[in-house]
């Protein structure tokens, strides 16, 4: 190979690098997040970057419902025989039982003078101390159980409740400066909606507009439903939806989801069910 066709191929190799790395670097970092949860609260919404599926619409709208669990019940014959069996004795409500007269000790008979002091032996204490705890012991063993019994019940723990879900979904459709015009760009995100309407027919929306706080209040709220009445004239035009189950409000910038009202990403259209 000579010099020049060395340079040659080295410059073709170049240019297939350059336009390979771009692809391979966004292969690399993988898809970009379709979707993000904001806002707090009742508030939430779910915000799609890209068309999203009947399905990921139908997650939010109406989301699967529960699990049920099973509960086990005694009927018949199985509740009687466990009605009739017997109950454990509990130790605090039975006394001990007592000792036959035979077995009482025989009375002393009485001194009818006074005797002489004679040298006691000394009593054992460890003879002693064993005496007291077992004549104490049943005592003791009673009040512990009373204890037991006495002290209120430790109430349970409340489990902490699962964070509630989205129950709302919007698109940040990019309108043209004081324009109520669907972009061409845009319609595909609405056509999503129509496709869910379509498939339940007992589902009913609200179309809300949204505005940043960027001009004035009265202007952006009526721009803000001037836009919701279009998406939901798109969709009673273009998908034959009944106008009586769409609902369209104009929120202006009066409901942000970014913490800064002037933040573009405030800019949106959001879907509600109504059912």
């Amino acid at each position: 190979m000579t010099k020049s066709s060395k340079s040659v191929a080295s410059h073709a190799l170049s240019h297939i690098l350059v336009a390979t790395l771009p692809v391979l670097a966004v292969a690399w970092a993988g898809p970009a997040p379709a979707q993000t949860i904001e806002g707090s609260g009742s508030s939430k919404v779910m915000m799609f970057d890209r068309p999203p599926s009947v399905e990921e619409l139908r997650g939010v709208v109406a989301p699967d419902p529960k699990i049920r669990t099973r509960s086990i019940e005694i009927i018949g014959g199985a509740a009687g025989a466990a009605a009739k069996r017997p109950r454990p004795i509990d130790e605090i409500n039975y006394g001990t039982a007592p000792t036959p007269p035979a077995a009482q000790p025989a009375p002393q008979p009485a001194y009818q003078q006074e005797a002489q002091p004679v040298a006691q032996p000394v009593p054992q204490p460890t003879s002693q101390a064993t005496h007291q705890s077992s004549s104490s012991r049943p005592v003791h063993k009673q009040r512990r159980q009373e204890a037991r019994m006495e002290a209120p019940a430790a109430e349970p723990q409340a489990a902490a409740e699962p964070e509630a879900a989205p129950q709302a979904f919007g698109f940040r459709i990019n309108f043209a400066l004081n324009s109520a015009e669907i972009p061409a760009e845009s319609a595909s995100y609405i056509d999503a909606v129509g496709a869910l309407m379509k498939e339940d027919p007992t589902l009913g929306l609200t179309v809300e507009g949204h505005t940043d706080a960027s001009g004035n209040l009265p202007y952006n709220m009526l721009l803000s439903q001037r836009r919701a009445v279009s998406v939901g004239e798109y969709l009673v035009r273009v998908h034959q939806i009944d106008p009586k189950r769409i609902t369209v409000d104009g929120k202006g910038p009066t409901a942000p989801l970014a913490a800064n009202p002037y933040d573009g990403r405030n800019r949106r259209v959001e879907f509600k069910p109504t059912h």
